[in-house]
């Protein structure tokens, strides 16, 4: 079979990869996202998929084609059965070479087999009707067709069928001879009275055997199993010849290009599972260049470990010469939330993957990194500062026009003074190398208007400066001293405090 991949339009070893590093990935909680739509265990490999977002705007373009094409129920129930399907022929094939006895093993290996070819049947029956419009998909449905249509699985099948019918001339009888003997033999057609018996006890008031306690069952044979087993082949070798013959010829029976396609589609169906529990609908987002936004975008993350979307989601917008969104407001506001969000929007955007968003423009960039606040290690031998200081030059050095960078209240360690200072000069170094940045910060004094910049603040109830709404708006940064809001309403201000000691004296 034809082996076009459903996750690469051309040959991935080419592809421009966008640089992330491990770093980055766990502070945009990003290790818990693709953990979630990968499961354990990793039975696919698709988390190295997901650990690598691409540049290239026709790889996202192929990919987001087989996600719109699966929003359609009855196209995603087709390549849901033949997950189902293969995932019961992987049983089989991976049970069957854990079994003892041959004949055994090879039975398993047969019933695989003919399930693998309903699969195929059934998927070639059913695609034609489907409206697919990715190439992806238009290229599978073409392959299987031309497959199942094929000399290879035509003389898998009639094999299969041979071989079955050959099984199904089987005949034989059981008996149970004193304590400790069983004799096998032909079936000797003798009438079974069971049914006779259960009739004339019936009348009598006696009901059916009360039902068994069920009992697990191991799907290797016992010692007793094994000798009638054998003992039936000897009483039937052309049936039982057949079998081994077919298990020999057949040895490989599944076509890698299959094996290949169950592997990626399930990177589509899983993704897709996860987005259903999220319970909000995700968007396939526009690759752009400049103007850049989202409307009603949310942290994927955060959803997944609330079971649902947040209540609230935010916009932003990147336009003209717009680079780096300011971002400032009261502790708990959801600032460093919003951060990861725009992150995560980009990540998931380079995957070729529907977005936590209404909508949303986005750009593929050449790198992805973060800033975020670390705390202290003792093996920062010039202290805290200067670790930071050195990280984000690194940062810088690596930047370009194509760089997302997402800065989380950097050199909060330092003065206002110093980190004002500070904050200035690497603000001017990320706007002369054109990246777009997202920055979380104390310092209102960074979001000065200038047209490179845009102030986005954390918002808080009308009338109630305490109470956080979680929404990010942009508007010039208000300088209020949230943290003199909560002392006030706790009676915590330094007047207020030293007033009740007076008092106790």
């Amino acid at each position: 079979m034809r082996a076009d991949s459903v996750i690469w339009p051309g040959d991935p070893s080419t592809v421009a990869a966008m640089i992330v590093d491990d770093a980055t990935v766990a502070d945009l909680r990003l290790d818990q996202v693709i953990a979630a739509v990968v499961g354990a265990p990793d039975e696919f490999g698709l988390t190295a998929l997901m650990r690598r977002p691409v540049r290239d705007p026709d790889i996202v373009r192929y990919r987001q084609e087989v996600f719109a094409d699966l929003a359609d129920p009855e196209i995603r129930a087709v390549f849901d059965d033949f997950a189902a399907g293969m995932r019961r022929v992987r049983r089989r094939v991976t049970g069957a070479a854990r079994l003892q006895h041959p004949r055994q093993q090879q039975r398993w290996q047969l019933d695989a087999a003919a399930d693998y070819l309903d699969i195929l049947t059934a998927m070639a029956a059913a695609l034609p009707t489907r409206p697919l419009t990715s190439r992806a998909l238009s290229r599978w449905r073409d392959a299987l067709t031309e497959a199942v249509a094929g000399p290879g699985l035509a003389h898998l099948g009639e094999d299969v069928r041979a071989t079955r019918q050959a099984l199904a001339t089987v005949r034989y009888s059981v008996r149970v001879l004193g304590t400790d003997t069983i004799e096998v033999g032909p079936d000797d057609s003798e009438i079974d009275y069971s049914a006779t018996v259960s009739q004339l006890l019936a009348r009598f008031g006696a009901g059916p055997p009360p039902p068994r306690d069920p009992q697990p069952e191991w799907p290797d044979m016992n010692q007793m199993e094994e000798q009638i087993l054998d003992r039936v082949a000897a009483l039937f070798p052309a049936p039982f010849a057949r079998l081994a013959a077919f298990a020999d010829r057949h040895a490989h029976f599944l076509d890698p290009a299959v094996v290949t396609f169950d592997r990626d589609i399930h990177f589509y169906l899983r993704y897709l599972d996860f987005a259903a529990r999220i319970g909000r609908p995700l968007t396939l987002p526009t690759v752009v260049a400049t103007d850049l936004g989202a409307e009603d975008a949310f942290d994927l993350a955060l959803a997944a470990k609330l079971g649902g979307p947040p209540e609230v989601g935010n916009d932003f917008e990147l336009s003209g010469p717009e680079r780096v969104l300011i971002v400032t407001g009261p502790n708990q506001g959801g600032k460093t939330t919003f951060a990861r969000m725009v992150g995560q929007l980009a990540y998931l955007t380079a995957l070729g993957c529907p977005v936590p968003a209404r909508a949303a423009r986005l750009p593929l960039p050449d790198r992805l990194t973060t800033h975020f606040e670390r705390a202290e290690q003792a093996a920062d031998a010039d202290g805290r500062l200067l670790a930071e200081l050195d990280r984000v030059r690194d940062t810088l050095d690596h930047a370009t026009a194509n760089s997302l960078l997402i800065l989380n209240e950097s050199f909060s360690s330092t003065s206002t003074v110093d980190g004002v200072r500070i904050g200035r000069r690497i603000l001017d170094k990320i706007i002369a190398a054109g990246s777009v940045a997202v920055w979380v910060t104390f310092f209102d004094e960074l979001a000065a208007d200038r047209p490179e910049t845009v102030s986005m603040v954390a918002a808080t109830a009308p009338g109630d400066p305490a109470r956080r709404t979680f929404r990010i708006e942009r508007r010039a940064a208000d300088g209020n001293a949230h943290a003199v809001v909560l002392a006030e309403r706790y009676g915590l201000t330094y007047d207020l405090v030293t007033a009740r000691m007076t008092a106790c004296e």
